[in-house]
């Protein structure tokens, strides 16, 4: 991907979306560890 298409609006709003994903998973305590997936899962059903 080139630079200039980094910058375009659509880009930077998939960027934005990203980060906010990210956020919501470390609240959540989401760990990064796949050995951790299946319980994160529950974790969240049970929420």
């Amino acid at each position: 991907m080139t630079q200039n298409s980094m910058n375009t609006p659509y880009a930077k709003r998939v960027a934005e979306k990203f980060i906010e994903a990210q956020n919501y998973l470390k609240t959540n305590g989401f760990s990064r560890s796949t050995k951790h997936l299946l319980e994160d899962i529950e974790n969240s059903a049970e929420k």
